[in-house]
């Protein structure tokens, strides 16, 4: 058991199986209460299952959060897809998922029938400038937990610091950044990921 954010956390799945039904009602939530893109609801999803669930660790959290932000698609998705398959496999992904991405189909097709002619409406304007401002303290939010999570050795944080100046001085597309910062971390870290080496010649 640790602490995160004053809250014990589990160290690893939930003890009784969780129901389908409860995976679903959770990603649902997440989906239909969060205004912003994956990485905004990253946070959230963070919340429901390890800080309010408890059905994953924080460790196990951030560890499949990294990889659903590596792989194509849509974050939150790969999140949902991630979670749920480790809580109830197959189906649970897929309950994860259709959790996910339910409420957004249903907001976006309201919005495309009803709502799109009052959008130059002054306080509907308004609204979305306050919703734009509130992603963007939800984002910086995300980065201060992922950082803090990860950015724990002088390694990362040189990785770091060199990716964000390529992209910032000399502006590469982000996916050659993610390369070089593969690649950098890979030449700067690998070590600690090879096997280590069995010296089998004769005394």
């Amino acid at each position: 058991m640790s602490a995160v954010d004053g809250t014990t956390q589990p160290s690893g799945a939930p003890d009784a199986l969780v129901g389908l039904r409860s995976i679903f009602w959770a990603f649902f939530r997440v989906g239909m209460l969060t205004i912003g893109g994956g990485l905004a609801m990253a946070t959230v999803i963070r919340h429901e299952l390890v800080l309010r669930r408890r059905w994953v660790s924080d460790a196990e959290f951030m560890r499949e959060m990294a990889t659903a932000t590596l792989v194509p698609g849509a974050i939150a998705v790969n999140i949902a897809h991630l979670q749920g398959r480790r809580l109830r496999g197959t189906a649970g992904s897929a309950v994860a998922i259709l959790g996910t991405v339910l409420p957004a189909f249903g907001i976006i097709l309201a919005v495309a029938l009803l709502a799109l002619p009052y959008f130059e409406n002054p306080v509907v304007a308004a609204f979305l400038r306050g919703c734009a401002i509130a992603v963007a303290g939800q984002l910086a939010f995300a980065a201060f937990v992922f950082a803090r999570t990860h950015l724990r050795s002088v390694t990362s944080v040189a990785v770091c610091a060199v990716t964000l100046t390529v992209l910032a001085v000399f502006g590469v597309h982000p996916v050659v950044a993610m390369a070089l910062a593969g690649v950098l971390g890979y030449v700067l870290a690998g070590d600690r990921f090879r096997p280590a080496r069995i010296d089998t010649a004769p005394d």
